[in-house]
């Protein structure tokens, strides 16, 4: 690939070069690292009736370049603003663009929620507070810290005050097993926000980071719902216990609503050895 072909001179170019409508049908292939260039070019050929077969050795190399330049998310912005591309296309990268951004959101909170759970484990040292009560009262949403991802605000004392209230077991099964913490006579369990705190946005007015949001779970069960194929059965549980709770602070959701957002956390969490 040769990186002086006028093609690649600026972002506008090379996706020209490549076809904005063809960009967005064939994004994901484009992004899936695991296709050869070959097969994506059959593919193109099969399903792309004006595809020419000596096109796509221009066409392919281009579209994984902007993948490579981390460029995706500017192009799906530039074909949006395009006039002359067909309404269907300029829909469907809406649609993408959308999706991209809750996926780096549902990332972000995976990398925040395992740095908090770091600092946290520094700071429960139980000796005195024995107990806790919910506050049912509905609280506005906390202000967002504004990053390339946006950031929510985490409290260490209402999460602390979560494990304290499921009694250092895990909410999915009291009898699933749980080691003694370093710095404290306390088990080790994580806590979870149930509706993820990069839902927000779909909750302007209501603050997610409330205790009765945050379930206590064992490393097995948190893990699961970050890195599981099958999470159903943990999951369903957790709502149906928590549903009440979570309606009397101002969180009204479905089953089906909520696990649209483990789709996103599914195929974005990071490595749980990152």
């Amino acid at each position: 690939m040769d990186k002086k072909d006028t093609k690649y001179i600026d972002l506008n170019t090379t996706l020209s070069a490549v076809g904005k409508a063809v960009f967005v049908n064939f994004y994901y292939d484009f992004k899936n690292a695991s296709l050869s260039d070959h097969e994506i070019a059959e593919k193109l050929l099969r399903e792309n009736p004006n595809a020419k077969s000596d096109n796509q050795n221009f066409r392919i190399p281009r579209a994984r370049h902007i993948f490579a330049e981390g460029n995706q998310l500017d192009a799906l912005k530039i074909i949006i603003d395009s006039p002359r591309v067909v309404s269907k296309a300029r829909e469907k990268a809406r649609l993408i663009l959308a999706e991209e951004l809750a996926r780096a959101q549902a990332f972000q909170e995976c990398v925040d929620e395992r740095g908090f759970i770091g600092d946290l484990n520094k700071s429960i040292v139980y000796t005195e507070q024995r107990e806790f009560e919910y506050n049912n009262n509905p609280e506005p949403a906390k202000e967002t810290r504004l990053t390339q991802t946006s950031q929510y605000q985490r409290s260490k004392k209402v999460s602390s005050n979560a494990l304290l209230k499921a009694g250092f077991l895990c909410e999915v099964n009291s009898e699933h097993p749980v080691f003694v913490r370093k710095n404290s006579n306390e088990n080790y369990t994580e806590p979870h926000h149930l509706v993820p705190l990069f839902a927000q946005k779909d909750f302007p007015n209501v603050n997610l980071d409330r205790e009765q949001n945050i379930v206590s779970l064992c490393s097995h069960c948190h893990n699961l719902l970050h890195y599981g194929a099958d999470i159903d059965g943990v999951l369903y549980k957790l709502y149906m216990d928590r549903k009440d709770l979570l309606q009397l602070i101002g969180i009204e959701i479905s089953y089906e609503d909520l696990k649209k957002y483990y789709f996103c956390l599914l195929y974005t969490s990071p490595s749980p050895r990152d």
